[in-house]
């Protein structure tokens, strides 16, 4: 047994922990990014028209999307705790069933973005109904009444 000290662990330079904290940022940033990216993938397309998704739909069936477009006039019926009506992009219309909540907002011939997904039988699944709207506020003219459900299901 020697009965001499043992030698001095070498001591990190700053050149390597700088090299090592520079590698740990790295491997951190790219990490950010790609969770980034995939998290962006889905949402770089808002929604699709019906005549995209009849395409997509053979690529990608029973996937969910987003669908845009325009409520046909005379389309809309309740069916139960159901709402079926027909959307257009002007070329191409799709068969809707919607489970979810109806807006208030909602009649024929409005825009509309809905989430869910294209079945068997070729009609559109929703169970989210958006309705597209400019936003902005016009009362009623004075003596005049606000227009009840009653009449916008009328107008539509």
């Amino acid at each position: 047994m020697s009965t001499l000290p043992a030698a001095p662990a070498p001591r990190r330079t700053r050149r390597g922990a700088r090299l090592r904290l520079l590698v740990c940022l790295g491997i951190i940033v790219a990490a950010l990014g790609w969770v980034s990216a995939r998290g962006l993938t889905g949402s770089l397309v808002y929604y699709l028209a019906p005549t995209d998704l009849v395409t997509r739909h053979e690529a990608d069936p029973g996937q969910r999307v987003r669908l845009g477009g325009y409520v046909v006039p005379g389309s809309v019926e309740r069916a139960g705790s159901d709402l079926r009506f027909t959307v257009t992009d002007g070329t191409d219309s799709i068969g809707v069933v919607s489970t979810g909540p109806v807006p208030e907002l909602f009649r024929a011939g409005q825009g509309v973005v809905l989430e869910g997904e294209l079945g068997p039988d070729h009609a559109f699944h929703s169970d989210t109904l958006l309705v597209k709207h400019n936003g902005e506020y016009q009362p009623p003219a004075p003596g005049q009444r606000p227009p009840s459900d009653a009449d916008l299901d009328a107008a539509g």
